[in-house]
């Protein structure tokens, strides 16, 4: 019995190369998107099995890699070498000896030569599997480089061509990228500057010399690099929050969406097989991609000073070795984490692979089981519409891809459906239009000949004539004239303040309408969590300030208008919106995106319309020329902008004096 135990102990440690075992239980909570787009926990996605190589002598492990064969690699700095170790985490030989000062990066080639970067001596060493020095690559001396430009290879990688891929501290042109002779090939993947809107305005108002001689910022140079089994390059930038993580192809272009993440201290990257991407944070924590930049996971934390496994101190590599397990450095523990995937990854990961090569119906049991585990998965629900769209199930995609927020998945479904419902009812709507038209004719002629219409007419007549819906109906007026409706509303009394207020009531309503139900496709993100209140605020804030401060301005600057001209003058510019909010907010729900023009053009045509019939507002009320006009409306937005500001210093005022009151009485409370 004893033997039994004593070889299933040394089995279990042959297959799993650590020197402890986690239980269920992780010092790190597992976090992903939610299909509204917000940060949730999930089940656990990688759990740390212990630690790799402790019996080595490893101090500061900078860099980790596997090659083709399972072999690991460590580049340590503080060792001054680089440690091979075979599967079992066997230190098997050490290279670079007495050759290397400071070794940042360690790159295999298939023909298993071993790229070494060098920080201290400022080169790229390369050795064979036994450890012989074959080339050094220093300094390119190429005049296209740069004579000034420094070079301090930090990392390093290689792809099928022999070509070398080096990462420079501050190479602000990017990637140096040599051929396997060491010859200059250019630079690759340069980051690019973050557009700010000062810089905008810098430009739009500056001369071709002037912006010659302005300082110009230097976009941030990358930080490590990884390729995967296709060739690709992938790069990560410290510091920055925009294309943080990048998947280059040939031409250096990135692949993925620039705002991929807001997370400022990535370290390293590492690509799986599948195209998965792993990227280490000095926070601790793992961050976890598809091939396409969805994100899937976050795990992993800050060593709180307990040293439990799956937290780090100063995480400085990350590698994946050929059957799926993580690897990540902490150079200032001394130490290599090892972590495993769990049930439930392992159902995401099945059910991406199958995603990414287009077989939605096959990936359909993977993501059914993931939902099975956590219902808001976001990525779950747009991979079940693929299915169900893939089945022609268009009703139940529709409902995956809406609640995934999926746009354009839902737009494909929509189309589906309005297609066969077209294909059933158009026949009955033709026959409706026709039917409608020869109606509407037919009467028009029977009312020249008879008068039948007379009556409805003079109704019609005496209900216009009474004064409030005659004010409420000279809304229409502004389409038309609006610079002399303006004098007759100021002059001649054609609107009153309770037809304004009215036309306000209904401005609240339909914009309340258009915020809640406008079409999916067009929906603001995150309009589901939007609350009444919030949205009321939205509107009535910046409505009722104008129309307050802009009295305000124009009385001190001679405007003519009263404060009841300029409340009734605002909702009145606002007819367009009135009068065709609702109609558009309709039929956003019969659009696709690809007929996005047609609802985007009309909102802009909107906007651009009460604008300029505001304009006249306050140029008719006020009697201003147009330069006084412009004027008043720059005062206004300022006026308001310092209003907003004034509520919030009172705000915060009144806050700390209740805090402050209130930390009194909670004292003399607790002497008494």
């Amino acid at each position: 019995m004893k033997h039994c135990v004593r070889f299933l102990a040394i089995l279990l440690f042959i297959l799993v190369p650590v020197d402890s075992i986690a239980s269920a239980s992780v010092p790190y909570k597992t976090e992903t998107l939610s299909a509204d787009g917000k940060m949730i926990e999930t089940q656990t996605a990688y759990t740390p099995l212990g630690t790799l190589m402790p019996d080595a002598e490893i101090t500061s492990p900078e860099d980790i890699f596997f090659d083709e064969k399972g072999n690991i690699y460590v580049a340590d700095s503080g060792a001054k070498k680089v440690f091979v170790a075979d599967k079992t985490g066997k230190v098997t030989a050490e290279i670079g000896e007495g050759t290397l000062q400071s070794p940042t990066g360690v790159y295999v080639d298939e023909e298993g030569s071993i790229f070494v970067a060098d920080y201290e001596h400022e080169k790229v060493f390369r050795f064979s599997q036994e450890g012989k020095l074959e080339a050094e690559f220093g300094k390119p001396d190429s005049p296209l480089f740069g004579k000034s430009s420094s070079y301090k290879p930090q990392k390093v990688t290689v792809d099928r061509r022999g070509n070398i891929f080096v990462i420079s501290e501050g190479s602000t042109n990017g990637i140096v990228q040599l051929s396997n002779d060491g010859t200059f090939l250019g630079y690759y993947g340069v980051n690019s500057t973050e557009a700010s809107f000062k810089s905008f305005i810098q430009k739009l108002f500056t001369s071709e010399a002037q912006k010659a001689r302005m300082f110009m910022k230097t976009p941030p140079a990358p930080d490590n690099i990884a390729i995967d089994d296709q060739g690709l390059i992938y790069s990560v930038t410290e510091g920055t929050t925009n294309e943080v993580i990048k998947k280059l192809n040939v031409a250096g272009k990135n692949m993925l969406y620039p705002d991929i993440s807001d997370e400022t201290s990535f370290q390293d990257i590492a690509v799986d097989s599948d195209g998965n991407m792993f990227v280490v944070a000095s926070t601790g924590e793992i961050h976890e991609y598809d091939s396409f930049g969805n994100l899937l996971f976050i795990f992993g934390g800050k060593d709180d000073g307990t040293n439990r496994l799956g937290l780090f101190k100063q995480p400085a590599g990350i590698a994946i070795d050929p059957d799926g397990r993580l690897y990540v450095t902490d150079k200032e523990r001394g130490l290599i984490q090892v972590f495993e995937s769990t049930a439930f990854s392992k159902q995401v990961h099945a059910g991406i692979a199958l995603f990414k090569e287009g077989r939605y119906v096959e990936s359909q049991k993977y993501w059914e089981s993931v939902l099975e585990l956590n219902s808001s998965f976001g990525l779950a629900h747009s991979a079940m519409g693929s299915a169900y769209y893939k089945q022609q199930d268009y009703g139940r995609a529709l409902e995956e891809f809406q609640f995934a927020n999926d746009v354009y998945g839902y737009s494909d479904s929509f189309w589906e459906v309005r297609h066969a419902w077209m294909q059933e009812n158009l026949e009955t709507v033709f026959f409706l239009i026709i039917a409608f038209f020869i109606l509407f004719y037919g009467i028009k002629v029977w009312d020249r000949k008879r008068k039948i219409l007379d009556g409805p007419r003079e109704r019609w007549r005496a209900f216009k004539s009474r004064k409030l819906l005659g004010e409420l109906l000279f809304l229409f007026q502004f389409f038309k004239h609006p610079i002399d409706s303006f004098y007759y509303l100021k002059r001649k009394q054609y609107a009153s303040v309770t037809s304004a207020t009215i036309l306000y009531i209904v401005l609240i309503i339909e914009y309340i309408v258009s915020r809640f139900y406008t079409g999916f496709i067009f929906m603001p993100y995150g309009s589901e969590d939007a609350s009444l209140l919030g949205e009321l605020l939205k509107l009535l804030v910046p409505l009722f300030l104008f129309v307050i401060i802009n009295y305000l301005v124009s009385t001190i600057n001679d405007g003519e208008g009263r404060f009841k001209h300029v409340y009734i003058g605002t909702i009145y510019s606002l007819a367009p919106f009135i009068v065709f909010s609702i109609p558009i907010t309709l039929i956003s729900n019969v659009l696709t995106y690809n007929e996005a023009f047609v609802y985007l053009f009309s909102i802009r045509i909107i906007y651009a319309w009460c604008l300029i019939i505001l304009f006249f507002m306050i140029k008719e009320i006020h009697n201003y020329t147009v330069s006084d006009t412009i004027r008043n409306i720059l005062l206004t937005l300022f006026g308001m902008v310092i209003m907003l500001l004034v509520v919030f210093i009172v705000f915060v005022l009144i806050d700390q004096v209740y805090d402050f009151v209130y930390s009194i009485i909670k004292e003399v409370v607790l002497r008494v």
